[in-house]
């Protein structure tokens, strides 16, 4: 009668130990997608829907190719008028007292100056929050691409970079500036600065003589592997320096 007993609880510690096992195997389980902060949810038929759309910008010589979802900036360009910028933006956030405007959005702001004199601004900046991508109409990503990153998205487009480094107070910044993928009337600048210290100052001075024995330009090594969050759109080629970057260390 025991061993009768026994091998009823035997088979009945065998079944349930299947029983849990099957279970483990066919439980639900969670997955993880990962997207951009900037980016749109997608829908459950994403599959479904084109993988690109067209993005038209008026006054850019052609329309642009890009992701549905894909936060691409600016969509008007700078020398619209007040009513263009409201219409596209909304109501500014706020007024300077030079003019400058500016719409403060969750991923990014977005200043137009020169609208003190009722003439439309020849320029508008973008500065990046931190936590978000945006796309300019260059193909660049504002806070995934570095400095480097530019130069090579440039160099496979064929697209002449010129840059530019400067001493600013206790910061050193560094200006890429190149030709819009807009069109000829417009300039691209990106920006980025650097806290001055005896290492980065070093770095930066580190010139390589000419052949005439004269200390060749500034360095930019330092800069190529830091990512970038301020970008300036403006109408032709203006050296000014309005779009100073703010401080990402």
């Amino acid at each position: 009668m025991l061993d009768y007993r026994a091998w009823i609880v035997a088979c009945l510690i065998l079944v349930s130990t299947v029983g849990a096992y099957l279970l483990w195997i066919y439980r639900p389980k969670a997955t993880y997608n990962a997207r951009s902060l900037s980016a749109g949810a997608h829908p459950a038929d994403s599959a479904s829907k084109p993988t690109t759309k067209s993005l038209h910008v008026d006054g850019c010589r052609q329309d642009f190719i890009v992701s549905p979802g894909e936060l691409v900036e600016p969509i008007i360009v700078p020398g619209a008028s007040l009513d263009e910028f409201r219409d596209v933006y909304g109501k500014e956030t706020k007024r300077d007292s030079q003019g400058a405007l500016t719409w403060d959005k969750y991923e990014y702001s977005l200043t137009a100056g020169g609208f003190g004199s009722g003439n439309p601004g020849s320029s508008l900046r973008i500065s990046l929050n931190s936590g978000h991508i945006l796309e300019s109409l260059d193909g660049v990503e504002l806070g995934l691409d570095s400095m480097g990153t530019i130069f090579r998205k440039m160099r496979d487009k064929k697209v002449e970079v010129q840059e530019r480094i400067r001493r600013d107070g206790d910061h050193w910044i560094l200006m890429l500036s190149l030709e819009s993928a807009c069109g000829r009337g417009f300039r691209s600048e990106y920006f980025r600065s650097l806290p001055s210290d005896p290492d980065t100052d070093d770095k930066i001075n580190r010139r390589v003589a000419g052949p005439d024995g004269k200390p060749g330009p500034l360095r930019s090594d330092v800069f190529m592997n830091k990512v970038v969050y301020d970008y300036v759109m403006e109408t032709g080629k203006n050296d000014s320096d309005e779009g100073k970057p703010s401080e990402h260390e």
